[in-house]
């Protein structure tokens, strides 16, 4: 099916109903015009008559001013006659007064046989004939007789005792009126069409613009451009306007959706990713836990057995094989220990019991505790930190936060190096740096070395003597219980070593 412009479609209707309407006039006034301009003016002659009586009846020759008028506005040639006389006439040159003499009534009625017939009825008249009451107050249809062909509209009414009027009108002036007005009529038609077909495409361009701006808007619509809108400058808001602002409605509406409906699809997808990674994390959890319970187990089991087995050993053999399976059992505490604490923070079990203390407090607490393995290890250990430290938070987790974070240094730490614990402070916190003098970790491993389970060993060159056994949860619950005191962390690597770091808030404003 052949597709056609709506520009087209309204310019072709607007040309094809102007023609049709020009036509029309044209024949209206080819086949109907004449009859009815014929039809007004047999009217008109009637009125004339009917006034020229009454003017006539009332004042006699002394109306005939008014008569004129009379005669001048309907443009018809008007006789009176009256007692056998012609007393009126339209022409100016004919004009007779009654009780003239005798030899100018028969210069008057000097009139030949071949005159039109309205002049042979007026010769009638002055011959004292009187019509008959059938051709009275008729407007009558006649041709001449003298091969001239003239048509004649007659009318003749009777005033009075013999007093008569005679209203007479050629055809031929109001055939040339008809045709004069047929030619303008024609002309303008012309002239009409030819506006109207300019005015049609104008018409149509501005009509269908605006179609053409809300059709290209749709089409973006369709392909989720939402960024262009309707924008009528016309101070005239018509139906199309109404259109355009709807459907900016629309756009906006579906614009919204769609951002809901990506951003629906994008924590969908956070959520799926985030199941994917529990899950990832819970078979890592399991694997990780199963290996790091077993070798304690292992161990515990070939020392207990060995004790079993042994006799008659000495003391000091046996005290030793005891420390070991202490030492064991320790590590085994302190894991199970982890796991709850890691267990209830993901859970979202472990709640923060927030209050203002001194942080300094718990420093030289960590001082105290750590001198040991320290000087095991032979670590030279520098504290720097304020006398006055007051800061809020949870103390008891901020004891694990720096256990776990000297014991990490502890361990990583090469043998005869430095641990070095300063304290910076800052607007609204203080940031805790721990710094162990020892081999780098790498960049790759920055974001998970925070992960719980995620060990840098000896494999990651993170060599050195390991005091306290790491199993890889430290710092995975550091960044637990940091993050729901919403404090930052991180590390970064020196030119000799590594340095971790964590901020505790200071105590509000009163």
């Amino acid at each position: 099916m052949r597709n056609v412009s709506l520009r087209a479609k309204v310019g072709f209707n607007l040309v094809g109903f102007t023609l049709f309407f020009v036509l029309t006039l044209i024949m209206a006034i080819g086949f109907g015009f004449e009859p009815i301009y014929y039809s007004i003016q047999k009217h008109n002659m009637v009125t004339a008559a009917r006034s020229i009586s009454e003017i006539y009846g009332v004042r006699g020759p002394t109306g005939f001013d008014e008569i004129n008028e009379i005669t001048h506005s309907v443009g018809t040639d008007i006789f009176i006659v009256d007692q056998g006389v012609l007393v009126y006439s339209s022409g100016p040159d004919k004009i007779f007064e009654s009780g003239s003499s005798e030899g100018d009534k028969k210069d008057r009625q000097r009139i030949k046989a071949n005159m039109p017939q309205h002049i042979r009825i007026i010769a009638s008249l002055l011959n004292g004939y009187k019509p008959q009451d059938a051709d009275l107050g008729k407007v009558m249809y006649y041709t001449d007789e003298n091969g001239e062909h003239i048509r004649f509209f007659s009318l003749i009414t009777r005033m009075g005792e013999n007093a008569y009027v005679i209203i007479s009108q050629p055809l031929a002036p109001l055939r040339e009126n008809v045709r004069i007005v047929q030619r303008f009529i024609l002309f303008f038609g012309i002239l009409w069409v030819v506006v109207a077909i300019l005015g049609a495409l104008r018409f149509s361009r501005r009509l269908t613009e605006p179609l053409d701006e809300l059709k290209s808007i749709a089409t973006d619509m369709a392909h989720l451009n939402f960024s262009r809108k309707w924008n009528d400058v016309s101070p005239v808001h018509d139906e199309i306007d109404m259109v355009g602002k709807s459907l900016n409605i629309l756009s906006s509406r579906l614009a919204t959706a769609l951002d809901e409906l990506q951003q629906s699809n994008a924590a969908l997808q956070q959520q799926l990713d985030k199941a994917n990674e529990i899950e990832y994390m819970r078979k890592s959890f399991i694997s990780a836990v199963s290996h790091e319970l077993k070798t304690p187990l292992a161990i515990i089991q070939g020392y207990a057995e060995a004790l079993e087995d042994l006799r008659d050993v000495p003391q000091e053999t046996q005290e030793y094989y005891c420390y070991v399976i202490r030492s064991e059992t320790r590590k085994m505490d302190g894991l199970v220990k982890d796991l709850l604490n890691l267990s209830r923070l993901e859970a979202g079990r472990l709640h923060l019991e927030l209050t203002d203390f001194d942080f300094g407090a718990l420093m030289d607490e960590a001082q105290y505790r750590f001198k040991g393995p320290a000087e095991e290890k032979h670590l030279r250990l520098t504290w720097l930190f304020p006398e006055e430290m007051p800061v809020y938070g949870d103390p008891g987790r901020y004891n694990i936060i720096m256990n776990n974070f000297l014991s990490n240094a502890i361990d990583y730490a090469k043998e005869g190096g430095e641990i070095r614990v300063t304290v910076v402070e800052e607007e609204t916190d203080y940031m805790v740096e721990v710094f162990n003098q020892g081999e780098q970790i790498p960049e790759e491993y920055h974001r998970r070395i925070w992960e719980p389970f995620y060990k840098v060993d000896s494999s990651h060159s993170r060599d050195g003597k390991r005091m306290f056994g790491g199993h890889g949860l430290g710092l995975g619950i550091v960044a637990s219980l940091l993050a729901l005191h919403e404090q930052r962390y991180g590390l970064r690597n020196e030119k000799d070593g590594v340095t971790f770091w964590f901020t505790v808030a200071k105590p509000p404003l009163p």
